[in-house]
């Protein structure tokens, strides 16, 4: 055997070696659906083996409580902020944020999730369900809840005192419907039938 032939299928081996390394290094880019890619969002947050699932008890609620109440570790903060729960959906999400809501994340509560790790899903935030909690600061969301109260007040203090003013010269104020009848042309002859209108 020649020694420059088995010097080449060395070279040749070595190559399919380096090209199978780097193959076996690159990652392989899955495009996934949306409902896919979120099944898989949430299968990182779940248990990885089968005595974490075992281990899982049934949740219990105290008298009054249930699964979209306020996390006891965020109470601290309720006399500075007020908390909502929000549609995980992207039209409630920008309505809320574009009136200064705010996505609880584990950036702004860094206390809260080195100590209770399990209450943020992997996407950073605190989700139940369709369910993610934000927060505002308190004076804000004071006036936010009170906005529509004060919008059909003023409204309704103009709607009563239409009654107290003046009228002007020539008006009752009592409701007078438009004449619908048809009216004659000057031959003194009617338009006639019209069509959708007859009966």
């Amino acid at each position: 055997m020649n020694p420059l032939d088995t010097k080449q299928e060395k070279e040749k081996e070595v190559a399919k070696e380096v090209m199978q390394e780097k193959e076996d290094a690159t990652p392989i880019l899955q495009v996934l659906a949306e409902e896919d890619r979120y099944i898989a969002d949430r299968m990182k947050s779940q248990p990885k083996t089968l005595d974490e699932v075992l281990m899982v008890k049934e949740k219990r609620y105290a008298p009054g409580e249930h699964r979209l109440t306020l996390p006891k570790e965020f109470k601290v903060y309720e006399d500075r902020l007020a908390f909502r729960w929000l549609n995980k959906k992207k039209r409630s999400l920008d309505d809320a944020i574009i009136k200064g809501w705010i996505v609880v994340n584990k950036t702004i509560f860094p206390e809260i999730a080195k100590k209770a790790k399990y209450l943020f899903s992997t996407s950073g935030a605190v989700e139940r369900g369709d369910a993610i909690l934000a927060c505002i600061k308190k004076e804000i969301a004071e006036s936010i809840r009170k906005a529509p109260g004060i919008k059909s007040s003023a409204y309704l203090k103009n709607q009563l005192n239409k009654g107290t003013n003046p009228l002007p010269k020539g008006q009752s104020g009592f409701y007078k419907p438009e004449d619908t009848t048809e009216k004659e042309d000057d031959s003194g002859v009617g338009q006639g039938l019209q069509e959708g209108r007859d009966f």
